[in-house]
This record gives C-alpha cells, sequence and structure tokens, in this order.
C-alpha cells in the first residue's frame, strides 16, 4: 500500500490574509479538482488540457493543480482529516498523467493508443481504461517490463552490497562528457516529486519540485530548501516500473532517500543527488528524523579521477552564504590534496554555508570550493572534502 501524507504545510500564512469567503471558495475549487481527477479517464482530462495544448500549458495547468491540493498551512491546518485519502489519489493521478504528458516521446506512444481505440471505447470498465492509459512499456502485461522479482533482487544485493562504500557521484573540473564512474546509469528525464523532510526547531516541510535525472539506485532533482549532506528524505515520483525496487503495483513511488552531493545555490535553487534506501526507513530515524546519518564505511577514494596524495599545508578557509557573505574565517592544514581537491582536518566549520574560498600563501594559490562531505574522525577532529570549482591545486611533479 501506498504511504498516505499529510498535505503541504508551506511557510506559515497569517490566516488575516484569508477571509472566510476566500477559504469557502478553495475548498469549492478543491471538491471540483477532485471530482474532475475521480472522474477523469484520460491523462489529458486530469490535467484538464485539451490534446493540442502545448508543454507550457501542460506544465501550468500541473502547477495549478499542485497549488489546490496542497494550500498554504493556514489552509491546509483546517483540512478534514477525510480527505487526506482523496488528495493522495489525485495526486499520484495528476503525477503520473503529468509525467506522461510532459514527456514528447511518452505523449506521442500515449497519443498513438488513444486514437487505437474507437471512440465508443470510452464506457469501458475501469480495469481496461487504466490499461489504455498507462504507456505500452508499464503496463502489468507488457512483454518489456521487467520481472519484479528479478528487478528487486537486483536492486537489494546492490544496495546491500554497496551501500556503506559507495561514495558520492563526482564530476572532476575537467570531467568529459564521456567519463561516468556511476555504477548505475542515469536517465534524463523530468518527473515531478514530493520531498518530505524535518527540521530540528520547524518539524517536517515538504516541497514540490521535479527531477533532474532518475536512475535505480537514486535521482538527482532541484531543492529551494537547504540540506544537509547525510540527511534522510522521504520522496514520492511516479517513477517508471522498470526502475523499482518495490511498489511495482502502485501508482507512485514512495521511498527513503539519502542526501549524498548538494550543489552550490544558483538563484535560490540547489541541486541535490539522493540515493535511494528503501520503502522503510533508517534505524533511529524515528526518533530524530532531522539526524544526518552515514554509512558505516567509506570508499569514496575509490571514485576520484586524480589521485590524492597525503600532503600537509597551511591553508586559509573562509565560508560564505549564498549571496558571498563572509560567515567566518580560519586557518587549518591539509591532509591530502589532488588536482581538483583537498581534505581539511581540523576545521571548526559553521553549521550552514554555500562556499569556501582556499588560500595557501605558500603556494600563492587561492580558489573557490564546495563541500563534498564532513565527518568527525576517529581523533575527534572534523574533517571537510572539498572539490575545486574555478582553478586546480598546484600538485608537486
Amino acid at each position: 500500500m501506498s504511504t498516505t501524507i499529510p498535505p503541504a504545510q508551506f511557510d506559515l500564512v497569517p490566516a488575516a490574509e484569508f477571509a472566510p469567503d476566500q477559504m469557502s471558495a478553495y475548498f469549492l475549487d478543491l471538491g471540483g479538482l477532485l471530482g474532475r481527477i475521480d472522474s477523469a479517464t484520460t491523462y489529458y482530462e486530469v490535467l484538464g488540457v485539451g490534446r493540442a495544448d502545448g508543454q507550457e500549458k501542460i506544465k501550468s495547468s500541473f502547477q495549478q493543480l499542485l497549488n489546490l491540493l496542497f494550500p498554504p498551512y493556514v489552509i491546509a491546518r483546517t483540512m478534514p482529516e477525510s480527505m487526506a485519502p482523496r488528495i493522495e489519489r489525485a495526486f499520484n493521478k495528476a503525477s503520473q498523467a503529468f509525467a506522461v504528458l510532459a514527456s514528447l516521446a511518452r505523449r506521442k506512444e500515449y497519443d498513438g493508443a488513444l486514437l487505437s481505440i474507437k471512440s465508443t471505447a470510452l464506457g469501458r470498465s475501469p480495469a481496461i481504461a487504466s490499461q489504455v492509459d498507462q504507456p505500452k512499456n508499464d503496463r502489468p502485461g507488457s512483454a518489456n517490463r521487467p520481472d519484479p522479482s528479478a528487478v528487486a533482487a537486483e536492486i537489494d544485493h546492490l544496495t546491500l552490497s554497496r551501500m556503506p562504500q559507495r561514495g558520492v557521484y563526482r564530476e572532476s573540473v575537467n570531467a568529459k562528457s564521456s567519463e561516468n564512474r556511476r555504477r548505475v546509469g542515469r536517465l534524463k528525464l523530468s518527473i515531478p516529486a514530493r520531498v518530505t523532510g524535518y527540521d530540528r526547531r520547524n518539524g517536517k516541510w515538504q516541497e514540490m519540485t521535479e527531477t533532474i535525472d532518475v536512475g535505480r539506485t537514486g535521482v538527482r532533482l532541484r531543492l529551494r530548501r537547504r540540506v544537509k549532506q547525510g540527511t534522510v528524505l522521504y520522496i514520492t515520483l511516479p517513477l517508471p516500473t522498470k526502475l523499482r525496487a518495490h511498489g511495482f503495483a502502485e501508482q507512485s513511488y514512495n521511498v527513503y532517500t539519502l542526501v549524498r552531493r548538494v550543489e552550490p545555490p544558483r538563484e535560490g535553487v540547489r541541486a541535490i543527488g539522493v540515493e535511494f534506501i528503501g520503502e522503510h526507513p533508517p534505524a533511529g530515524f524515528l526518533d530524530k528524523p532531522w539526524a544526518v546519518f552515514r554509512p558505516r564505511s567509506w570508499g569514496g577514494h575509490e571514485r576520484r579521477r586524480p589521485n590524492r596524495e597525503k600532503q600537509a599545508e597551511k591553508v586559509r578557509i573562509e565560508y560564505f552564504d549564498e549571496s558571498m557573505r563572509l560567515i567566518s574565517r580560519e586557518e587549518a592544514r591539509t591532509e591530502n590534496v589532488s588536482r581538483t581537491g583537498l581534505r581539511i582536518s581540523g576545521t571548526t566549520a559553521p553549521p550552514e554555508f554555500d562556499l569556501i574560498m582556499v588560500s595557501c600563501p605558500r603556494l600563492k594559490f587561492e580558489a573557490m570550493a564546495a563541500l563534498r562531505s564532513r565527518y568527525l574522525g576517529k581523533d575527534g577532529l572534523e574533517r571537510i572534502c572539498l572539490q575545486f570549482i574555478d582553478k586546480e591545486w598546484p600538485v608537486r611533479g
């Protein structure tokens, strides 16, 4: 069964901004939307668009739909609990519709399936309708669909044997487009995703976004909310069946993920890479869902392009936020370096920052860098691992 998540609770909005007539109008519109989606027999009807409408219309209609399903907190807190299952079903159905219609290739395939049906088939049974509305590669009887037990076994094997030592997928400053060190390939696919996380002070939060690329072991997406590496996020998205490890019969894929990579923000949006954990949260998550989790062992060095060499070099570090405002500065020493990055020991880095300026007076070197990992060593000292953005370190020899 899919996990039911309450309506999204966005930033607090003063109740005074919503008059009683506005609240009534919202619930009237929401009721009409839920009724339309429940009775829809095609993806076009689900999103309320026409067959001739372009991609921009489809995207804007989907966004308007999400605004109704997930209102501001001041409205969401008055939502009757009985409506939560209907909202969840509507979201799943709309996400599946958007995933198909927003892709030109999948939309063309879907249109072909619709054209092959006679007009009298509009009165078909729901079971047949679901078979028709689904892209042929994702239908339960499709010959191209992999056996669920085989996929699950393969995923479980990869997860159990590799997750404790899996490193963040990296791209060096001189990476070639043909270089790909991911153990499982990624498919560039933009599909809607609902991300749920927890903050120690403010509790649960949710954000609607779209993926950048997807794979069998994780996805990359954009977030406006700041998240830390090692944070566990709960994601709901209409992931293609062949990429799933569970929930093959569900419309949406509900999965716990671990944040592996966070890119510096651009115009307030960060690209993050997450690894699938599974349908159940890790031990300790229910007690402290805001905690930072880390695999017991780290094999990131196996994925580096340039080799690291031990080198103790005195450096000056400056920490900046996304507006390039200086937060703090300190001096420390490197533990190892390569052309594209380094590890620094004994830092007192602030809890949150976005970019780092690394300066080495002896080598007359200065470059901006992004955080790739931070952790406490066995000696109790914090380590930060950095990747240079605009320059390369002058490696000896």
